[in-house]
């Protein structure tokens, strides 16, 4: 393993970044709400944004931004309580506004500013309380305000989500990676969207980075389903300011490409898991694992279907190996299946096999349900495709869901 765990990281542990969070007055609870994250020096922009045909304001002015600059960012502007979506071209203006304003106060251009906004749709931003909040979060910038940031993201978060990471590169160089994350609660009102912002004061070429982060994006925040699709501002951005006294990441340099590659798939990770175990009072990860499907996409498609199923986390979440729910999902998914084919297990128990249900061993298949975190494993014996989706069970009474 190429990297470890900074004690205490945070958003502004790499070199050259700067953060606070401060308290505007965006949600009901008197709480910080309004975080920014800023570099000293230019930056390396990566980005992945939401699918959603109907993306927030925020995800329209980034795109407009990173369409004539990747390569130069300062610093991103996010506000918790008020998702801007939904809002039409005041939104967009109110984006603008804010944006222009952070510039300001730091003195830096106008098109180094990127924004994110979480919580509920169709409300406008209240600008009176974000230009205070803007001018306020920019005076208190400082290396050790990681927290105060990561604390001004949640939107009904039972914890903050946030990790820092040190790589080792080869040949004694060191650099430093750091995230922080908020996510979805179930039952929640409003689209609370999934947010990241990464931080590295690593030097990367701009299309490695873009690369690197697309893969991590897709291999672990691209797996979470928990109870809902993509909302309107889903978000993860990678800034990297090559402020650490080491040679540049290179595809030709196998062992620190590696290194980091390795490094920010565990940060993504962790940070998509943070959100799982956080997404529902007293839930439990449910690892859906399909294998043996004809393609990745059919793989997907069917892990998926089994993390939306209501049946499926209901009884997981009550220890009950309700195989009937799962089969019903895999023949309602409209995907080629050979029944004579298909085993299933939960955790180390096999509970079908060549399409026939076996008794497992009670005290076996009890451990595995009553775990913090429930492996299924599904597979179709068709082909090499394979796909993971995490969900949670569902708490409650069956009235309730």
């Amino acid at each position: 393993m190429s990297y470890s765990i900074i004690d205490d990281g945070h958003i502004s542990s790499p070199l050259g970044f700067r953060a606070t969070g401060v308290s505007a007055g965006l949600k009901e609870q008197r709480a910080r709400d309004l975080a920014l994250i800023y570099s000293q020096q230019p930056c390396r922009v990566a980005a992945v944004f939401t699918s959603s045909a109907l993306p927030a304001a925020p995800i329209f002015f980034n795109q407009a931004v990173l369409s004539r600059n990747r390569e130069a960012l300062r610093a991103v502007l996010i506000n918790a309580g008020h998702a801007n979506a939904a809002t039409g071209p005041h939104g967009l203006t109110h984006a603008v506004e804010c944006a222009k304003m952070v510039a300001d106060e730091l003195e830096i251009p106008r098109d180094g500013v990127l924004l994110l906004s979480n919580g509920i749709a169709g409300a406008p931003l209240p600008m009176p309380k974000m230009r205070t909040g803007i001018r306020r979060a920019a005076s208190e910038l400082d290396s050790g305000g990681g927290r105060r940031a990561a604390l001004a993201i949640q939107l009904g978060d039972a914890r903050p989500k946030e990790r820092a990471l040190r790589i080792g590169l080869g040949g004694g160089r060191t650099v430093t990676l750091a995230g922080i994350a908020s996510g979805l609660r179930i039952g929640q009102l409003g689209g609370n969207a999934t947010l990241a912002v990464l931080t590295t004061d690593a030097q990367i070429d701009m299309r490695l980075l873009t690369r690197s982060l697309e893969q991590s994006v897709t291999r672990w925040f691209g797996r979470l389903l928990i109870d809902s699709d993509n909302t309107p501002g889903d978000a993860v951005l990678l800034f990297a300011n090559g402020t650490a006294d080491a040679t540049p990441i290179a595809e030709t340099d196998v062992w620190a490409w590696a290194a980091w590659q390795e490094a920010l798939d565990a940060l993504c990770a962790d940070l998509a898991i943070q959100i799982a175990r956080d997404a529902a009072p007293g839930g439990r990860l449910i690892h859906f694992a399909v294998r043996g499907a004809a393609s990745d996409a059919i793989a997907r498609q069917l892990a998926a279907a089994l993390a939306r199923s209501r049946g499926a986390r209901w009884a997981l979440g009550r220890g009950q190996a309700d195989c009937s729910a799962m089969l019903a999902v895999v023949g309602a998914c409209g995907i080629e299946v050979r029944p004579d084919l298909i085993e299933l297990h939960i955790g180390r128990s096999q509970v079908l096999a060549d399409g026939t249900l076996r008794a497992a061993a009670p005290d076996a298949l009890a451990t595995a349900l009553a775990a913090p975190e429930i492996d299924i494993v599904l597979d179709l014996h068709l082909g090499s495709g394979q796909a993971v989706v995490t969900t949670c069970t569902l708490g409650g009474s069956a009235a309730d869901d």
